[in-house]
């Protein structure tokens, strides 16, 4: 399916984008030498600490329950934005005084991480060999895949009218009509902004940011604002959202070019006071499982062989076209472009 060989592609990438860094990097806590001892030390450890890059996602507490119910190692979870968990894993690396174990975030975040050397090998782990394409390096742990398209409010934007392309969001007519999230924000903003600066040139935006764009940073309140009608679209959304907004006048439209995405991944902090525990944590977010929470919500997810398992009203986002996802190389470049074109600064 597309969306494996795409995301195949982001580990050989993020891989070769960091290879230098990889080699000085320090090396991993000492390990036990089989999987049944890491499982017996992840035990007396006593718990693992998980910081999550996605905020207010259930699908990392929901993975957490199984964790704990399969092996009765208790999850500490915090969720925040991305540059928030990863300033706050700074000065926990900078102090001495490590308390995460693992970061759960996208490319843009997990590149940063590597760069600071916040993050260190996680030594083997078993299910690593059941996913699409083994990664590179073992830095990161492929976990699935965030796809952005946009969402539309059906009552306000009649079926002849609604937009079916990228390239539809330029149309006058929807000046002032648009809700848009933080471009120039390292997230699904600032994704959205590199993919369809890649695959449109800068001339896109610059068009888009005569729209008038409204911008918000509450991630989870954008798409209800569209449906309460106080905008007719929102750019982008995160499509797999659509589970947890049934029964609204919304749409969630996969464009004509394919939808921009941001595969998600794992890493181990630097200094991680539960190593053991975070080894086991992160073999289980590739269990079949943990896995299944991921695709029965519409996510790509990076374990190989669980077609047949997708549920039906998903396979629509699961199988879609993928357009492209943020390129590693002038992020920050990117980010300040973005203020510049749609903040004027």
């Amino acid at each position: 399916m597309r969306m494996y060989s795409s995301l195949g592609t982001w580990c050989i990438a993020l891989s070769v984008a960091t290879l230098s860094l990889v080699v000085c990097s320090s090396a991993s806590a000492q390990q036990p030498a089989s999987w049944d001892e890491v499982v017996t030390a992840a035990k007396a450890e006593g718990k693992v600490v998980l910081y999550s890059g996605a905020p207010g996602a259930p699908e990392q507490h929901d993975v957490a329950r199984l964790f704990e119910k399969r092996y009765g190692i208790p999850v500490e979870l915090l969720d925040a934005n991305g540059p928030e968990i990863q300033e706050r894993i700074r000065t926990e690396v900078a102090s001495g005084h490590v308390t995460g174990d693992i970061l759960n975030t996208g490319t843009t975040g997990q590149a940063l991480m590597i760069q600071r050397g916040l993050v260190i090998p996680y030594g083997n782990i078993p299910n690593i060999s059941e996913v699409v394409l083994k990664p590179s390096t073992d830095l990161e742990v492929p976990t699935f895949v965030n796809p952005y398209g946009f969402l539309i409010n059906t009552d306000l934007i009649r079926s002849d009218e609604q937009p079916k392309s990228w390239l539809d969001l330029l149309d006058p007519k929807w000046k002032g009509k648009i809700l848009g999230y933080n471009y120039w924000f390292q997230g699904s903003g600032a994704t959205w902004f590199g993919v369809m600066q890649d695959r449109f040139g800068t001339e896109y935006h610059e068009k888009m940011a005569k729209q008038n764009i409204h911008f918000s940073t509450t991630v989870r309140e954008n798409p209800r604002r569209v449906a309460r009608g106080e905008f007719s679209i929102f750019v982008p959304f995160t499509i797999t959202d659509m589970g947890r907004l049934e029964g609204l006048p919304l749409k969630a439209v996969v464009p004509t070019e394919g939808l921009a995405y941001t595969p998600y991944s794992l890493t181990m902090i630097k200094e991680a006071p539960h190593p053991n525990a975070a080894r086991l944590l992160m073999n289980f977010f590739l269990e079949p499982e943990a896995q299944l929470v991921y695709a029965r919500n519409g996510f790509p997810i990076a374990r190989r062989g669980m077609e047949a398992q997708i549920p039906e009203k998903w396979r629509w986002s699961v199988s879609a076209k993928l357009l492209g996802q943020q390129r590693l190389d002038g992020i920050q470049e990117r980010m300040s472009l973005a203020s510049r074109i749609y903040q004027g600064k």
